[in-house]
């Protein structure tokens, strides 16, 4: 056992020992004094003094019992949590150091990813503000009116450059001008339309632009099957036809199927979309969806409107329209995929009722020399899915289709009575 004559002394020593040794210690002061305690309530106190006495005891326990808790939580939590790294700052105004802690990052961030700030002016000059004055009511309330759209340049030849856009942007139009500066504008001529995917191409002249002095280039198409939900995106366009802007966001979601009723015609456009929370106003139609490398990986086509709605903003996915859009610059019009059949819905409801095995599409008829009598479909044929997709109504078929190319072999699953089958046409093709 250690003594020290005085307190200073005591307090030397303590300064003296290693950590172990005072640790010791104390247990061992603190042994003496619960003897204390123990000889002074059992033998010396009271009922009352014992009672007061075991109250102590009972703190002080208690205390004892917080304290090597919350030491041994310090303890675990030292060991398993990883040491954050050690960032040296040279201060040069004091030539002295100083040491800054920075938690380790789960995700690491490129210093070498471009910004939007850089990349926008790599796209700018390919993005065109379109005006047009449009055919507007029939009859004695037949009228013109304006309009603003979007559209960039995705091709060019000897002569002419090709601007994508939507096609209801220039639908009905009687005239269309572009502008690549909102200050000079050039004429253009609509060469193709498709009603079915909203796409349209319009030919400018190379003569008419550089009359006017407006640099342009080509865009550049991005991969839109590999962008994800949270991806950075842009949309530039002619917002409410103020002139460019660019708006900036994320992909929200990927893969939806939307429909577009037109009150005035009452057509129905099925279109597939991926989803963004860039700011999309009127006139941003049919201009592109960027992404950080400067790729247009979409083209922007509708939006959700409503008082508690935000951020809904679809845009088509660019993989899947620049067959079209090669289609309508070739052509003036595109290729759409034919089955060959006359069919009908049947929902849930009305399978059930029709004692059917599941909802899909009905085939009421089938066309003579079609690809569907080639392949062997026949009239009462329930078809449930097309090409590995799920098809429970008309969306599901119309989406399916849109998604196919004339000449590609499709396998159709259809039950037949209740024989589950599965059946490859090869689609065939028809001009809209």
């Amino acid at each position: 056992m250690i003594r020290a004559a005085n307190l200073s002394d005591f307090l030397a020593s303590l300064k003296s020992m290693s950590l172990r040794v005072r640790i010791a210690q104390n247990l061992q002061y603190v042994h003496i004094l619960f003897n204390c305690i123990v000889y002074t309530v059992v033998v010396k106190g009271g009922i009352f003094m014992r009672k007061i006495w075991l109250f102590l005891i009972a703190i002080c326990l208690g205390g004892v019992t917080l304290g090597l808790g919350l030491g041994a939580g310090y303890a675990f939590m030292r060991h398993f949590t990883p040491e954050p790294e050690v960032v040296t700052i040279e201060v040069d105004r004091t030539a002295s150091v100083t040491t800054v802690h920075v938690n380790p990052l789960a995700i690491p961030i490129d210093p070498n990813e471009p910004s939007f700030v850089d990349v926008i002016p790599l796209v700018k000059d390919s993005v065109v503000s379109i005006n047009v004055t449009a055919a507007m009511g029939r009859g004695f309330g037949r009228g013109e009116a304006p309009g603003a759209g979007s559209g960039f340049i995705f091709a060019e030849d000897g002569d002419y450059v090709f601007i994508a856009t939507n096609n209801h942007v220039i639908e009905n139009a009687t005239s269309v001008t572009i502008s690549l500066d909102d200050n000079e504008n050039v004429p253009a001529v609509p060469i193709g339309w498709h009603r079915d995917s909203d796409l349209a191409v319009l030919a400018v002249s190379k003569a008419a632009l550089e009359a006017k002095g407006v640099p342009f280039t080509v865009a550049v198409f991005g991969d839109s099957d590999i962008m994800r939900m949270g991806d950075p995106v842009v949309a530039i366009g002619n917002a409410m036809g103020e002139g460019q802007t660019v708006t900036r966001g994320i992909i929200s979601a990927l893969n939806l199927n939307i429909n577009i009723d037109d009150p005035h015609t009452r057509y129905r456009l099925n279109l597939d979309v991926m989803q963004t929370d860039a700011a999309v106003n009127r006139g941003n139609s049919g201009g592109p969806l960027v992404n950080r490398h400067g790729e247009v990986i979409g083209i922007v086509t509708a939006k959700l409107l409503g008082a508690d709605i935000e951020g809904m903003g679809y845009a088509l996915p660019i993989n899947n329209v620049v067959p079209v859009l090669l289609e309508l610059k070739e052509n003036g019009s595109a290729r759409q995929p034919f089955i060959g059949i006359r069919h009908e819905e049947m929902s849930e409801a009305r399978a059930a009722s029709f004692n059917l095995p599941a909802p899909g599409i009905l085939i009421r008829a089938v066309f003579p020399d079609s690809p569907a009598e080639a392949a062997g479909l026949q009239v009462n044929d329930l078809i449930v899915s097309f090409g590995g997709i799920r098809i429970a109504g008309f969306d599901d078929f119309v989406a399916a289709l849109a998604l196919s190319r004339p000449g590609n072999e499709v396998v159709f699953g259809v039950y037949r009575g209740r024989e589950r089958l599965d059946i490859t046409v090869t689609l065939g093709s028809i001009i809209r």
